[in-house]
Order: structure tokens, then sequence, then C-alpha cells
């Protein structure tokens, strides 16, 4: 069978980006020991071409269009027609059996094409629009694609069951028509033994980064932007300080760090200045911490470094980065809205996100409590092993592999293989 995969998403570097990433990776490794006879055909963009790495058994078809998808798709920007046709007509080309598209984020029309298959993260951008987006029209366009992606797929992919609830409610999608498969952290992403590299390098690590390695520090992985809310963990966090300070004056609480790992070139709306707004009025001064975008190399060796992780978002559709924490074994406080709570499973902390003095309460909770963390830390452990890479890759075959013996016409084109 030949398996086309939409390239659009691998130059993003946020959530769904990694996730396109780390999915042709598996493959790859599948391909490479035999666990998969089928051909994967990569659709990739002109411009990105350079940008990323290609795996070596996998085909490549490049789009000679004139703007990236990673650069069009943005709260900026605008995916041309002409780029969108001429990515239609690279995959039209290709002889699929079956088309895969990593992310809605990059969907373009396609025809003869066995069957049609699109992961649809989540619905943050219908929900919180005033969060994404910069006007109405932009809103507009990207409802229309939306739908059209989801009305267009035989079978539509997402990571958890809230996401799969969100997809029935905005698109009227069938239950039976929507498969899940849990987002795994690259296997790079576990607790570092003393002998590591990364261990001794510590010091020089955080300092890089703008870190005080003599102090520890609460860490946020993920965008800057408006949904993930936080600027209420920056205020939550001045209040947690202060209790903590006040319950023990002598343990070094004073120094403690707020560390907010995300890109700050983000093609989506950041909350960069009010984050930091919010620090001055917490009177946090160098204790908030915006490294910036962070590889995954390093990103090992802060989850590993960190005291405890927090993830607030107002929505998640899965929360690839809690996953990546708990698996290096870090105690996790996270919100309760959205995927969060099925990704954490009882092994961390859940606070209301909108309520500033809950989540002050989960950071004093863990922070102060050494015995609660250590507990957390090992549940987190154990949770971690449920998210596989190479087991979400085995799921993704067999889905697609479904949707090329029963595909469903969606759309009134018919494709024709």
């Amino acid at each position: 069978m030949r398996i086309g995969i939409d390239g659009g998403s691998l130059a993003n570097r946020r959530g769904f980006g990694r996730f396109a990433r780390r999915i042709i990776d598996a493959l790859e490794e599948l391909k490479a020991r035999g666990e998969t006879q089928h051909d994967f055909v990569l659709i990739l963009d002109e411009p990105s071409r350079d940008r990323v790495p290609v795996p070596p058994r996998f085909e490549v078809v490049c789009a000679p269009v004139r703007q990236a998808p990673s650069e069009a798709a943005s709260a900026q920007g605008r995916r041309s027609v002409s780029d969108l046709l001429t990515m239609s007509w690279a995959a039209a080309s290709a002889r699929l059996d079956v088309m895969f598209f990593p992310a809605s984020y990059s969907f373009f029309p396609v025809w003869n094409v066995g069957a049609v298959v699109v992961m649809i993260h989540d619905t943050l951008a219908l929900d919180f629009p005033e969060k994404i987006f910069l006007n109405a029209r932009r809103r507009w366009f990207y409802t229309c694609k939306e739908r059209l992606a989801a009305a267009w797929a035989d079978r539509v992919v997402t990571g958890a069951e809230s996401a799969k609830r969100d997809l029935i409610r905005w698109f009227g999608l069938t239950a039976d028509r929507i498969d899940l498969i849990p987002e795994g952290p690259e296997p790079i992403f576990r607790p570092l033994d003393a002998h590591d590299p990364r261990v001794a390098d510590r010091r020089g690590l955080l300092s890089r980064l703008g870190i005080d390695p003599s102090a520890a520090f609460v860490l946020y992985v993920g965008g800057l932007n408006p949904h993930k809310n936080l600027v209420r963990l920056v205020e939550a966090f001045g209040l947690a300080r202060l209790e903590l300070m006040a319950r023990a004056p002598s343990a070094d609480f004073d120094r403690l760090q707020l560390v907010l790992v995300g890109d700050h070139r983000d093609k989506f709306a950041t909350h960069i200045p009010e984050i930091r707004a919010a620090g001055v009025r917490a009177n946090l001064g160098d204790r908030l911490v915006l490294p910036g975008f962070v590889g995954d190399d390093d990103l090992v060796g802060l989850y590993n470094a960190a005291l405890m992780y927090c993830h607030p978002s107002l929505m998640e559709g899965f929360g690839l980065p809690v996953a990546e924490a708990m698996a290096c074994g870090r105690a996790v406080a996270a919100s309760n809205a959205g995927s969060l709570p099925e990704v954490a499973g009882g092994a961390g902390l859940l606070f209301d996100p909108y309520d500033v003095a809950d989540i002050a309460r989960a950071l004093v909770a863990i922070v102060g409590d050494p015995g609660l963390r250590s507990d957390l830390e090992q549940r987190a452990l154990v949770r971690a092993r449920l998210f596989h890479r190479d087991e979400t890759a085995r799921s993704l075959i067999a889905i697609l592999e479904r949707a090329a013996r029963d595909p469903v016409l969606g759309p009134r084109v018919r494709r024709t293989a």
C-alpha cells in the first residue's frame, strides 16, 4: 500500500509540528525493522525541502508552492488557493492508496486517492477564537478549512476522548468515524542516570538558558499563547512563593524560579508582554525566566533538572509536554480542562485553570511537600509507560489500512484510485 503523508507541518516548532516529525520518525523505524511493508510518500512543499529531515526510506514528492505552509498558516497569514491546489495536484499524481494529514493545520483538498485520514488535534481555535485570531476574517477562513478537512476525511484521528467529544460537537461527526491515537514522547525523554553527560553539564545548560543553577525551578513547556493561561500561572506562582516563604522562612523559597519555555517567534499570537507584566506585578524579577525555544536534547536535561512541571492550559487536544515531563519522572500539576486529566490519569495534581488560588494551591502542595512530590514522581513514571511513540505509529498504520479497505466518501467529489 502506498501511504501519502502531508509534510506541511514538519517545519513548525509547535506541538503538532513535533507530532508530525515524531510519527514520521516512528514509521521510518518500523519500516527499517521490517514491521511494515507499506511504502511511505512524503508530500512536501518545496520551500521546506531543506528545512526538514526526510527519512531515507520515504519517497518524496515536492510541490513548487510560493510559500511554506508553516509560514502561511499562521495568525497573520493565509494560504493561497494556488498553493493549495499545487499541493493537491502533487498528491493526486503520487498514486496513493491513502493520504494522511498529521495536522488539519496544513490540510488541502485531495483527489485521485483511495482514502483520506486527517488528524484534528483539538478544537481550540473554534472554542477560543479570541485568543487565536487577530480578526473575524481569519477566524472565518480557519473555520471553513477545519470543516472542509472534517468533511473530506474518511476517518478523523485525535489524541484523547475529550477531543473526540469536541469534534463530534463541532463537526457533527459520528463517533465510529473518529479514532484515538494518544501521542507518545520520543524515547529520548527519560530519567537521566548519573553517567549521562547532560547531568554533568546541568549547571552549564541552566546558565546558558538564563536559569540560576543553584536555585530550584518550576517548569512549563509549550506555546506562550493566550490560551496557555500563563498570566494566571505567573500570578499563582507569586502567591505560592509568598506562602512557601511564610511557612518555612529558612528553606530558600525566595529563590524559587518559574521557567516558561516557548518559542518567542511563534507564528501564532503570543502573550509575552502580558506574561512579563504579570511577573513585574508579582515582584518576581529574575525569578521569572523565558529562555525561548529549547531543542529536545536540552529539553530532556531541563525536565530532569526541574523541581516539578506545571501545565495550566485552558484547553489541550493531548498535552504532549505533560507526557514528556512524566516520562522524565517529574511531579506534575495540570489544568483540569480538555485532555489533561486523561493524560495525567491520577499521576498528577489537577487544578481549575481559571482560579489563580487553586493553581497556587497545587504549586505549594508539590513544592512544599517532598513526600508528595516523590510519590507523584513515581506515579508519573508508571503512567508515562502508557504513551509510546512506536505504539502510536502501529495504531496509525492500522487506522490507515482500515480507511483504505473501507473508505467513506464524505464530500461530493469522488476520489478514485
